[in-house]
């Protein structure tokens, strides 16, 4: 047996994770054949939620102990959360303290060089924007460094895309009221949503597509809403940012 294993740690709702995880998994593993991968999640309870989905998506500290009894001394923990916020700085703490020996790959988006080749990797995804507003969206954050990090991709996105291209969270900075004026003062009729998630389950659904009288869409009466795409985590080229992630983390172990 190898003594060392790649723990993938992401987050999300029990309905729509497995189905993404799977996917992602199955690409590391493609990656990264003669690696033992094993899949993990921020807190004890959505370990154990997600048992019944088909797939193992065990707690992070479940995930360490079962790795201890197995045998296994270096642990690379890679992150599949978008920027390194307080889950990922929750999680990194967590392994950090299991007396294994351990090397951190980051997040999707740590530095701009990242926010450049995220934009890149999404770039087929957004249509013209002389014809369709695009607004990508991520998770709500009070994190100053998550923050900051999503505000320095939307800054690329600006660099890129004059006009019609904007980046909302659902909570904290990058407001989507801010957004809402500008699309409001065009002319265009028409609006993509793509979600700057890895999974894009439950708040894509409730927060932009709810019935309440809060959600985005209510407040785009006569608009064309284009809400299909699927989370990063399907994203092959996203992906590949996060496999060079792991690949740095692995060079330092």
């Amino acid at each position: 047996m190898k003594d060392r294993a790649i723990v993938l740690s992401t987050f999300g709702v029990p309905a729509s994770v497995p189905v993404t995880c799977a996917y992602a998994e199955e690409k590391f593993l493609k990656r990264f054949p003669d690696e033992d991968f094993f899949m993990a999640f921020p807190s004890r309870e959505q370990g154990v939620e997600n048992r019944h989905e088909g797939m193992s998506c065990d707690s992070t500290w479940h995930v360490l102990e079962k790795l201890k009894k197995e045998g296994y001394k270096k642990i690379v923990f890679q992150s599949l959360h978008i920027v390194p916020g307080m889950e990922f700085e929750k999680e990194t703490k967590e392994v950090e303290k299991s007396h294994l020996c351990v090397s951190v790959g980051m997040p999707l988006l740590s530095s701009e060089i990242d926010c450049y080749r995220a934009l890149d990797a999404m770039s087929d995804r957004i249509p013209d924007p002389e014809d369709c507003i695009t607004v990508f969206v991520g998770s709500g954050t009070t994190h100053s460094g998550a923050g900051t990090m999503y505000m320095q991709f939307a800054g690329c996105v600006k660099a890129k895309y004059n006009k019609n291209v904007h980046v909302c969270l659902t909570d904290g900075v990058l407001f989507w009221e801010s957004a809402l004026g500008e699309i409001k003062r065009s002319e265009i009729k028409k609006i993509k949503f793509i979600p700057l998630m890895f999974v894009a389950g439950e708040q894509m659904k409730n927060d932009l597509f709810g019935s309440h009288n809060n959600a985005w869409k209510s407040q785009l009466n006569g608009y064309e809403i284009n809400g299909s795409e699927k989370g990063l985590g399907f994203n092959e080229k996203i992906l590949e940012i996060y496999f060079d992630h792991l690949q740095n983390a692995m060079d330092r172990l």
